[in-house]
């Protein structure tokens, strides 16, 4: 692309590359959401524009680089915009892309004016466009309790404002799903589940970034989050081995939920909906389907992988083929009641020569 493109000419290549797409292929709502990662994974690349113009800058050529997949992300928003199911969601992110697509082309051809204005205004756009953007902004400050300038105090009798988000219980044998209020002035909460009446922790925070790092037996993801209502930034990594996706946009709302005990149980990303139940890397996959998450036999099992198998060669094989297709094979155990009841009685005879040989 030339260095004096002007924003019209990038829209009418976008709009061209739009009338050629079919996102109804997969579904709207499918569509939507791969608009919302793409576009975030985008705008997290967008550079300031440059105070002032010199030679070889290197915020024009990081722009000029970023012309191609902003096209592309443009079409993108503008094929899925046109669905009218697609709602206003798609027309925020459009509008959002839109300002950014113009400040790159500015900046790319010197006009900085111009590539000032359409970015400040393409960072307005792209934060009111983000689904979850109400739950973390607060109702208008009040006045200060105590005024320095005149030396009045008062009370301010209103209470916090709330944002009510669904959450499910990660305490063992629960699960249940219900609503939650919380404040957003601050990151950790804890809740009493209605249900089983236990208590759990939860940690929100805005997603900064995501890495995921594909292991053989295993996903090692690092979340960096801007903690809620704090504005300060945290790191949450662990593995997780059951190999389930978690689709998850910059700027998304997530909840980290843990136990009493400080035990990370599940994931929830508030702003679209989807779960993320952590299953250890580590986990005794087939003693947890015969007999449930949390239950007092896999102490004894997982002694005895830490103990004796993993001390050998052939003993650290077996738990290599155990991580790989474990899983899978938990899985069809647990669609299969008179399957896992056999499972059940063969690990409990096992369970019990653990326990005379002293793993406990």
């Amino acid at each position: 692309m030339c260095a004096a493109l002007q924003p019209e000419e990038l829209f009418q290549a976008a709009q061209a590359r739009a009338a050629q797409m079919d996102v109804r292929r997969n579904g709207v709502p499918a569509a939507l959401e791969r608009l919302r990662a793409d576009a975030s994974a985008l705008f997290a690349r967008i550079p300031e524009p440059p105070l002032y113009r010199r030679a070889e800058d290197p915020a024009r050529k990081a722009a000029e680089a970023l012309l191609p997949e902003v096209e592309k992300v443009l079409a993108q928003a503008l094929a899925v915009a046109r669905e009218p199911e697609a709602g206003p969601a798609a027309e925020g992110i459009l509008a959002a892309v839109r300002a950014h697509a113009e400040a790159l082309c500015h900046t790319v051809s010197g006009r900085l004016g111009p590539a000032e204005a359409a970015w400040r205004r393409g960072l307005e756009l792209e934060r009111a466009a983000h689904p979850t953007h109400n739950l973390v902004t607060g109702a208008p400050k009040a006045p200060p309790v105590f005024d320095k300038a005149t030396g009045v105090s008062r009370y301010d009798p209103r209470e916090a404002p709330h944002a009510k988000v669904k959450l499910v219980c990660p305490n063992t044998g629960c699960k249940r799903i219900d609503d939650y209020a919380f404040t957003a002035s601050h990151a950790y909460h804890r809740f009493v589940c209605p249900a089983c009446n236990t208590p759990f922790l939860a940690y929100f925070g805005e997603l900064r970034m995501l890495e995921v790092e594909r292991l053989r037996s295993s996903n090692r993801y690092l979340f960096t989050v801007d903690e809620v209502g704090g504005g300060s930034s945290a790191r949450i990594d662990f593995e997780e081995a059951s190999g389930a996706e978690f689709p998850a946009a910059r700027r998304d709302l997530l909840a980290f939920l843990y136990t009493e005990a400080r035990e990370l149980k599940a994931v929830v990303n508030v702003t679209n909906g989807r779960l993320m139940w952590i299953s250890p890397a580590a986990s005794c996959f087939l003693a947890t389907a015969a007999f449930g998450e949390g239950a007092p036999e896999l102490v004894a099992f997982r002694a005895f992988r830490d103990e004796v198998l993993r001390q050998h060669g052939l003993g650290r094989a077996f738990i290599r083929g155990y991580y790989r297709h474990g899983p899978g094979l938990a899985a069809w155990v647990v669609r299969h009641p008179r399957v896992r009841a056999g499972v059940r009685g063969a690990l409990t005879l096992v369970h019990r020569g653990l326990k005379r040989s002293g793993h406990t």
